[in-house]
């Protein structure tokens, strides 16, 4: 087995070294490949330093690229030899050894995420239908390819998924904006929802990483929701902390400081999300500052204080809002993608 990170964008590296940095302190004994091109000697040197158990590769996976490349880098390390691998988006750290929480799940059984709740949340069968499949297996909600855990009995369904990525109807999609996309061609992890709706790959077990139980999936103002944040408190966090869209390193730079309520908002958000207090543990480690956890504004301040600076309770009042909100709005009816 062996743990799977491809990223080619130098505004990530911070990311990368906090999921690494995680992965060495809950998964010490299982193996990490990460392929990152711009590796500088400097980074070369702090992951040798640091992070024993992971090699580095600078040579570019073979294929596509951006999040694209799943397909091809996971055929690649099954190919030299590995029998299951698990891929991690880079914008994730892990909060315990998941290798050993998810250790029963056999082999044939594909492990996939639930998609974040927002817009493109909701799938029955949209996506298999827009590549022209007869829906063989409706998903009620779009598949995250963030976290997954592939086999050597997934060859063809990832050789499938690499063919479709290569689709000239889907590379001439990725040149548009995301929002103008079809559904079915926004990114890979919607072709691989529309190719598990169809024969012969509906017939593919899978466990699917549900949304607040297994992964936060920190996109958008509705990304942590009441209720997760209460079943986090009994129960723990989940295994893994994913910090979609918004990302504290990029947006909440000096810069992007805006002044409007909207962007205030939206930076506050970000400043209270529960990525950036698991981040905090890992800061002695790093070879560099984290401005956007050492730099807060007095209001996220505040929101910490208030909620004891435990991730859960930090920002529940906004969440109650914004739960009653997406209520309202959707007649008294429950808020698409809220399970019973």
């Amino acid at each position: 087995m062996v743990i799977c990170i491809t990223e080619d964008r130098t505004k990530e590296e911070i990311a990368v070294k906090l999921l690494l940095l995680s992965l060495a302190r809950h998964c010490p004994d299982t193996p990490i490949v990460l392929t990152y091109p711009p590796a500088s000697p400097q980074f070369a040197r702090w992951v040798a330093a640091t992070i024993p158990g992971c090699t580095l590769r600078t040579a570019r996976v073979s294929g596509s690229s951006g999040w694209n490349i799943k397909a091809d880098a996971l055929l690649g390390l099954l190919a030299e030899g590995h029998d299951e691998v698990w891929w991690l988006d880079s914008d994730i750290i892990v909060t315990g050894n998941f290798i050993e929480r998810y250790r029963d799940i056999p082999p044939a059984t594909l492990v996939v995420c639930e998609e974040a709740l927002y817009g493109a949340y909701r799938d029955d069968g949209a996506r298999t239908r827009g590549w022209g499949f007869p829906v063989a297996r409706s998903l009620p909600y779009s598949l995250n390819t963030g976290v997954m855990r592939v086999s050597t009995l997934h060859l063809d369904l990832l050789k499938r998924w690499k063919v479709l990525l290569e689709d000239e109807r889907y590379r001439a999609a990725q040149k548009d904006f995301w929002h103008r996309r079809p559904i079915h061609l926004m990114g890979d992890q919607d072709v691989l929802s529309a190719l598990l709706g169809a024969e012969p790959f509906a017939e593919t077990p899978m466990y699917v990483l549900q949304r607040g139980r297994d992964i936060l999936q920190y996109f958008g103002f509705s990304a942590y929701t009441t209720r997760e944040r209460l079943a986090n408190l009994r129960h723990g966090p989940p295994a893994f902390i994913h910090c979609q869209g918004w990302k504290p390193w990029t947006s909440l730079a000096p810069e992007r400081r805006a002044s409007d309520i909207k962007t205030r908002l939206q930076n506050l958000y970000i400043e209270l999300s529960p990525y950036s207090f698991a981040a905090e543990s890992y800061r002695n480690q790093l070879d560099a500052p984290l401005p956007w956890l050492e730099h807060l504004s007095p209001m996220a301040r505040l929101f910490r204080l208030l909620g004891f600076h435990h991730a859960a309770l930090t920002g529940l009042p906004i969440a109650m809002l914004i739960d009653l909100v997406r209520a309202v709005k959707g007649s008294g009816r429950r808020p698409a993608g809220e399970r019973a």
